[in-house]
């Protein structure tokens, strides 16, 4: 209803919500700029206030007191409470402990006494992130103003006080999801089969039957506001079959509507096991769409126009006096509804009890255009992720690359819809994650009804993958990037290529001897080598990471005089060739790398989390798979669906540790728990922390109890239960708890690739890690489909760390089962 937005009877202006692409918002504000003067448009202050704590800390300091002194007064003041800050007087009569220095020190008096009386002025003047106004001519003929920056002009007063003076107020946000929608489009426009045909977002079918299975099966991670498992949850049990059922259970889940039993009854109603029902006849109408539920402020609207005979402009009046719940104003209303009933013909009983039945929904009711608008974009984020999966997801990790929590969930479950996640390639990366394809030799069959990655498999011909990109790896800035890239499209003569063919590197010595080394630094190729990037490269030539790592030196070395040689203006030798050919004489070959031992998986995954901030070759847990799976009860992403207080076991690795001083003077600690499939927060509290903390800081994975806790999201787009944290109840180190939890040991031999040599080195890893574990042995034959299994070896074992790392080293992959 267009009068939920703007009528006659509104007295204030409304207000301007509008969101865009995170990286062209910046855009829009110039166009507007331009388009109105920009001496018209300006952006709004927001004031910081001094609130309890920061007032403490302030006035301490220009007291002169130790900024220590002043925390540990400021650090006594409770928490703020639902994100209200709880005042200094407040705090003194809630804890004892200050009250107490209060009175007993004649400072700490002072210091409260003066930052009391500071209490709650404003600090400084900032802008406000998306606040924007537009004026009739100079914005200072209306209100005050400042300039951060040149021609960047910004009122002096706050969102309030520029409405007040007559200015109209708009929201520019920046969303994250639109940025993914249209790096997403611009990937699949580069998709062989588009054969340079743009796809239009704009023209996707709105009942696609594919998009609508992927909904209903609840596997929306990355689909915009279907993130959270309660939502994922309400999806399955919804099960939308038209675009109408998503705009409703995105106005549903919110906390308000959630408490109230709305959503049961609606899904209910919906699958026809509670009987549809409307408060009167005349409002089937209005309702019938939400199966008699009433869900949305426009319904509110239309019912006081259908039923109780008001304007629509009267209406949105009697919708805000509903959601004020103003008892005096509601009594008004109540009499003119009833009256207006009255003349459509309905007794003053019934059309008392429909006002009351309304007055009570209409305080959870949502804005249907905004929730529609929002529908519209997880509907097209669900086409997206069902029809071109790899470019979705490709798509979402370029727009969270700084967001490692979000990049590993994504990753994790990238690999569970069978996608394929490359690391970084010197010759095929480019700055952010793309996309690349090896068309597959079969006809690849999918049925139109379901999306393209269901079951753990892709069903695209072309064979998409998802390439890393050079951006995300750490320590190579953007002035490294640009060489690495200019080096790559020069010919081998030094000239850019006329074409855009791409001249790809042949080893690292080859790309020291190319790149330009004032960009291009010893470090900058460590970290390309330890991510992976030259692994394809290298592979050909049967040299691993730690023997290309220790040819960086020897490389540099070679490179600095190429440089000298061209400096001079030698001409190479490989101008003279053709391409193919320059690439074979520039290789160097294995044997101008050092010979040295392959680094253990534990290391190689160590030094790529390093560079890139996350996993992509493996996981340190890899090892443990099966194990885990037998002895945890959860994983990081799967306690989400558990009940609050839950208690539940899991696996992983400890990250980000840190500890800090509680207000009883003890200390407690938080950390991120990190599993093959992502990341959970895990809080630690003081009884717990000193039998906990030698686990949780020897730097190996852990086992761990804990309780869940779920914690409410209030962001604009994305409300309800959605942040899972763990209270850790206990904690040893995983290899120590899988050993005192292991009571027989089983090693599954390859026949194809087992030799003599690797038998006695099992032989002597046997002999040296002797212990009370029988070995169980089973020799297996793939090809042939046979295998031996002998039960009784007569040998036992220790399975202690060094003896899984000594197998591993020996058969380069996991040969051993904890059972």
């Amino acid at each position: 209803l267009f009068e939920r937005f703007l009528n006659p009877e509104r007295v204030s202006m409304p207000d301007f919500d509008v969101d865009f692409c995170m990286d062209r918002r910046d855009q829009v504000i110039d166009y507007v700029r331009e388009k109105y003067g920009e001496t018209s448009v300006g952006q709004i202050a927001t004031f910081h206030q001094l609130k309890s704590k920061s007032v403490v800390r302030d006035v301490g300091r220009v007291m002169g007191m130790a900024p220590a002194d002043a925390g540990r007064i400021a650090a006594l003041i409770p928490e703020p409470i639902q994100g209200k800050t709880v005042p200094i007087k407040k705090a003194l009569e809630e804890e004892p402990r200050l009250d107490a220095i209060y009175k007993e020190d004649a400072g700490v008096k002072d210091l409260l006494d003066t930052a009391m009386e500071l209490e709650n002025l404003n600090r400084h003047a900032g802008m406000h992130a998306a606040g924007v106004v537009i004026s009739e001519g100079p914005l200072w003929d209306h209100v005050p103003v400042f300039c951060p920056e040149p021609k960047v002009y910004v009122t002096q007063y706050d969102k309030d006080d520029v409405e007040a003076a007559g200015l109209v107020k708009f929201d520019f946000l920046g969303l994250k999801t639109l940025t993914v929608i249209d790096v997403a489009v611009q990937l699949i426009d580069k998709r062989p089969d588009r054969e340079g045909k743009p796809f239009d977002l704009a023209g996707i079918p709105m009942d696609d039957p594919a998009t609508f299975a992927l909904l209903q099966s609840g596997e929306t991670t990355n689909v915009f506001q279907l993130e959270s498992s309660g939502m994922q949850q309400l999806f399955r049990q919804l099960k939308p079959d038209c675009f109408e059922d998503i705009v409703a259970a995105v106005a549903l889940y919110r906390p308000g509507p959630l408490g109230t039993g709305m959503v049961e009854d609606f899904v209910q109603r919906k699958h026809g096991r509670i009987k549809v029902e409307y408060p009167n006849p005349v409002l089937k109408e209005t309702l019938q769409d939400t199966y008699g539920v009433i869900v949305y402020q426009e319904q509110v609207m239309q019912i006081a126009r259908v039923m109780g005979g008001y304007s629509l402009g009267g209406a949105d009046i009697l919708r805000r006096a509903m959601g004020k719940k103003k008892e005096s104003e509601m009594a008004k209303q109540r009499a003119v509804f009833v009256e207006g009933a009255g003349k459509q013909g309905h007794a003053p009983e019934e059309a008392g009890r429909i006002f009351d039945l309304v007055a009570h929904f209409a305080g959870y009711g949502f804005n249907k255009s905004h929730s529609a608008a929002y529908a519209l974009i997880t509907y097209q984020t669900a086409f997206l992720k069902t029809h071109y999966p790899v470019e979705f997801v490709a798509a979402t990790l370029t727009a969270d690359k700084d967001k490692t929590d979000k990049v590993v969930r994504t990753v994790a479950e990238a690999r569970s819809m069978g996608i394929t996640v490359l690391p970084p390639d010197v010759n095929q990366s480019e700055i952010d994650f793309t996309v690349v394809y090896e068309p597959k030799p079969a006809r690849v069959k999918r049925r139109k009804s379901r999306p393209v990655a269901m079951g753990g498999e892709v069903r695209d011909p072309w064979g998409p993958k998802i390439r890393f990109g050079l951006g995300g790896v750490k320590g190579i800035g953007s002035g490294a990037l640009e060489a690495v890239f200019e080096a790559r499209s020069m010919t081998p003569e030094g000239e850019p290529s006329e074409d855009g063919t791409q001249q790809p590197f042949t080893d690292v010595f080859d790309f020291t001897s190319r790149v330009d080394l004032k960009r291009v630094n010893k470090g900058v190729a460590e970290a390309l080598v330890q991510c992976g990037a030259f692994d394809t490269v290298h592979a050909e030539l049967g040299v691993h990471r730690a023997a290309a790592h220790a040819g960086i030196e020897a490389a540099i070395e070679r490179g600095k005089r190429a440089s000298a040689d061209r400096d001079a203006g030698q001409t190479s030798l490989f101008g003279l060739l053709e391409p193919a050919q320059a690439r074979a004489v520039a290789s160097s070959g294995s044997s101008a790398f050092p010979s040295v031992e392959p680094w253990d998986l534990k290391e190689l995954l160590a030094r790529e989390k390093a560079t890139l901030g996350f996993y992509v070759s493996g996981h340190p847990l890899q090892r443990y798979a099966s194990e885990l799976k037998r002895f945890c009860d959860a994983d990081t992403v799967t306690v989400a669906g558990r009940k609050g207080g839950e208690r539940v076991v899991l696996g992983g690795s400890v990250e980000g540790y840190r500890e800090r001083q509680t207000k009883s003077g003890g200390k407690m600690a938080f950390f991120h728990l990190e599993d093959a499939e992502g990341r959970v927060e895990v809080i630690v509290r003081s009884r717990n922390l000193d039998e906990a903390r030698e686990a949780l800081t020897c730097g190996d994975p852990i086992l761990l109890t804990a309780d869940v806790k779920f914690e409410f999201n209030r962001q604009a787009d994305s409300e309800g239960p959605e942040e899972t944290k763990l209270v850790l109840m206990e904690a040893a180190p995983l290899a120590e708890s899988l050993r005192a939890r292991t009571k027989a040991v089983r090693l599954r031999l390859h026949v194809d690739r087992t030799d003599s040599t690797k038998l006695v080195g099992l032989k002597k890893a046997l002999d040296d890690y002797p212990g009370p574990c029988p070995v169980t042995l089973e020799i297996l034959s793939p090809k042939e489909r046979w295998w031996i299994s002998v039960p009784q070896t007569g040998l036992s074992v220790e399975p202690s760390e060094a003896f899984l790392s000594s197998l591993e080293r020996l058969f380069g992959e996991k040969v051993c089962e904890l059972r």
